[in-house]
């Protein structure tokens, strides 16, 4: 089961939804679902982090009761327009390795998890044309795989990091490389990883526990039809509940996530892990990882 977020008129004005996608790949409200299936229901404009709270509160056998309501289903919503899979106040930490391993592949990356912070206000919706703030300035891309939170989270041990994790998406990481280059003389880089809408995140939120998640699992960049970018979730030097562990030291809520990108992804024989991948307006960019997704977007020219 995915879910995700849409425009939806309801009743008469267009409002985000929460809405969830049945292996046909039709769409039908969560709302509705919930009462089919005889669960609780969520409060009525329930933000998104609150639908993702019930989902997990609900539990495997509410899920499981969920999922065979969604199978029946077959007339969904037709073609939703997805926006991003997050709440404004929802927070994105983004583990980083001490160096990119792309630029040194004999470097190990830091034993301790380290990182930045992304706004919300610097994701963009799925499918989106991106604009760059100044086009003729250098930027570059990593493929991120998206830990989602579904529970409270706060000096959590690993297993407890993973029993928070809801689900799963992907992310576009895009960085201001000139702008980044002047920062990371101050050892900052806030600036740089949040420019306003310059990150796609989606296309929407793979429901599962990390340990549904095969670690072969492979995640790929693809700029203009060619893979850039390839790595599958065993090749993290920080696993996902480690670092979900470690960033829960600034507690974390429903609908903040963890993220992970090919710089903590360590070599290995036939993958590529370059990074980051430089690109230019016109570009086209897809991240995909068979389940949970491709997400898309292009540079507008």
């Amino acid at each position: 089961m995915r879910i995700a977020v849409a425009n939806l008129p309801r009743p008469f004005l267009a409002e985000p939804r929460t809405i969830a996608q049945n292996g046909a790949g039709t769409w039908h409200d969560l709302q509705d679902l919930l009462s089919e299936a005889r669960l609780a229901a969520m409060d009525e404009g329930a933000s998104f982090s609150a639908a993702l709270s019930h989902v997990a509160a609900i539990g495997s056998s509410g899920r499981k009761k969920l999922e065979r309501a969604l199978g029946q289903k077959a007339h969904g919503i037709i073609n939703p327009a997805l926006a991003a899979p997050i709440d404004p106040l929802a927070k994105i930490l983004l583990t980083e390795g001490r160096v990119a391993l792309s630029r040194s592949n004999d470097q190990l990356p830091a034993k301790m998890v380290v990182g930045f912070s992304k706004f919300a206000s610097a994701i963009a919706d799925p499918g989106t044309a991106i604009r760059l703030p100044d086009p003729a300035a250098r930027y570059d891309v990593e493929a991120v795989l998206v830990a989602v939170l579904g529970k409270h989270a706060s000096r959590v041990g690993s297993g407890e990091a993973a029993r928070s994790i809801i689900g799963f998406t992907l992310m576009a990481e895009i960085t201001h490389r000139d702008m980044f280059d002047r920062e990371w003389k101050t050892s900052n880089s806030l600036f740089a990883k949040n420019c306003l809408g310059l990150s796609p995140l989606g296309p929407a939120i793979w429901i599962a526990a990390p340990s549904e998640l095969d670690p072969a699992t492979e995640i790929t960049l693809s700029i203009n039809g060619a893979v850039r970018q390839r790595f599958a979730v065993s090749d993290f030097a920080h696993g996902i509940a480690n670092a979900t562990k470690a960033w829960s030291r600034c507690v974390l809520e429903p609908g903040d996530m963890v993220a992970l990108g090919a710089a903590i992804s360590q070599p290995r024989p036939g993958n590529e892990v370059d990074s980051p991948i430089e690109i230019a307006p016109g570009d086209r960019i897809e991240i995909a990882c068979a389940p949970i997704g491709a997400l898309t977007a292009s540079i507008a020219g």
